[in-house]
């Protein structure tokens, strides 16, 4: 009987120990950011500050002077011509396909619903293809937000460092 119950703590040992192994390792190629970090939008040519906000789902970026352009080029999908700021706080103008309209839900307040577009974002050496809504941020401390959408998978957020990468 005793010796039953050691086989069976053996075997389980041995199923949780590659797990534990294979968690490690994984934890291990993410790339530790602060909360607060400056991306590069490298179809644009520029920088925002960004607030990884881990509490979010979806990721967000200021948008004034939002208006549908006629359609170019192959893509069936509407476009979208927005205006936004950079890292500097100049205005820039961006153009891209309207994948949906999405519906956000705040706390509080209606739910709304905004356009949502697809852009590469560089941080900490990753270049990841992100879904991003677009709303008027004026009265927000940042233009941008990364929800854990764009964050999953790649980045962990240590909420005591800001401007990590160089």
């Amino acid at each position: 009987m005793a010796e039953s119950r050691w086989s069976r703590v053996v075997l389980l040992l041995m199923m949780i120990v590659p797990v534990a192994v294979g968690t490690a390792s994984q934890a291990e190629e993410k790339r530790v950011i602060g909360w607060l970090e400056k991306i590069h939008l490298p179809e644009y040519g520029f920088y925002v500050r960004a607030k990884m906000d881990t509490g979010a789902k979806n990721s967000s970026i200021h948008a004034v002077d939002v208006e549908y352009v006629d359609q170019q080029g192959t893509s069936s999908l509407p476009r979208i011509r927005f205006r936004t700021l950079d890292i500097q706080g100049k205005p820039r103008v961006l153009e891209a396909d309207v994948l949906r309209q999405v519906r956000i839900k705040n706390p509080g307040s209606p739910t709304e619903t905004r356009p949502e577009v697809e852009f590469d974002i560089c941080l900490a050496g990753i270049r990841k293809r992100i879904r991003v809504n677009l709303m008027d941020r004026r009265g927000m401390n940042y233009r941008m937000i990364l929800g854990r959408t764009a964050l999953a998978g790649d980045f962990v957020v240590d909420p005591a460092r800001k401007f990590t990468i160089k």
